[in-house]
């Protein structure tokens, strides 16, 4: 278990859904770990996330790059880019365990491990065809986000994509200034889903937004968007928030 946090928990919102800019050649495929981290131990768990990032910032870490997000079900989600599935293999966490020693390092993941009963892995894919990002949005300043699960079986992948590619176009048609970011389920998902995640100050602004859309939309809105529901077999929606206080990037060479 232990080679297994070290290699993985690189990692972690949903994606869930950093603040990427995505440029032609930024990527695409991120590895996502989950903790489920139990209530009661939420205050000692963020302890010892932080005391990780501190440490790594410390040490100068190299090669180890993640956001991290707080889901509001105490879900702690780690992503982290990664080019193909070999770099699964790797173990990031090797330069810290050589710079604090075994034990120490030993003891960030083993502080960790006493949250959770269990924690998951996975791949998604970023899909900047179905995403949009009209001129002039950013993320910048927006770290809360909402997360929209939209789960269909094998059968209704092509019209899935085919119903979520009109929906972008009725976006842009109107003029939509509020963007949204796309991403596919990928190895180590037990369902096929697309998630959509849509960023904001926080809770009120994303709904002020989403009222906003919803009337300049007017009767345009429904059938399109009930073609993508009714290929749905499940929906789940979630908040949660961009923790730059847990995440990690490097300093450049």
């Amino acid at each position: 278990m232990k080679t297994l946090k070290r290699g993985l928990i690189i990692l972690i919102s949903v994606v869930f859904a950093a603040n990427i800019s995505y440029a032609q050649d930024a990527p695409t495929m991120f590895v996502v770990h989950t903790d489920n981290v139990k209530f009661e131990k939420i205050p000692q768990y963020e302890q010892a996330a932080k005391s990780l990032k501190d440490n790594c910032v410390k040490h100068d870490i190299k090669g180890v790059n993640w956001t991290t997000i707080s889901v509001e079900d105490g879900r702690y989600v780690y992503v982290s880019p990664i080019e193909n599935m070999a770099d699964l293999d790797k173990n990031p966490m090797a330069p810290l365990f050589e710079k604090m020693g075994e034990e120490a390092a030993g003891k960030l993941f083993n502080d960790m491990d006493q949250c959770y009963d269990s924690h998951n892995n996975s791949i998604i894919h970023y899909n900047a065809e179905l995403s949009y990002t009209p001129e002039g949005y950013s993320t910048e300043g927006k770290n809360h986000r909402e997360y929209h699960f939209l789960y269909y079986p094998p059968k209704n992948a092509k019209a899935m994509k085919e119903a979520m590619a009109k929906v972008k176009a009725l976006f842009e048609s109107k003029g939509i200034k509020n963007g949204y970011s796309i991403y596919h389920s990928g190895f180590g998902s037990p369902e096929s889903y697309y998630m959509v995640s849509i960023a904001g100050k926080d809770d009120v602004a994303i709904a002020m937004g989403g009222k906003e859309n919803d009337e300049i939309f007017g009767d345009d809105k429904g059938d399109t968007f009930f073609n993508v529901i009714k290929l749905t077999s499940k929906y789940d929606q979630v908040e949660g928030d961009i923790r730059p206080d847990l995440s990690y990037t490097p300093t450049k060479e």
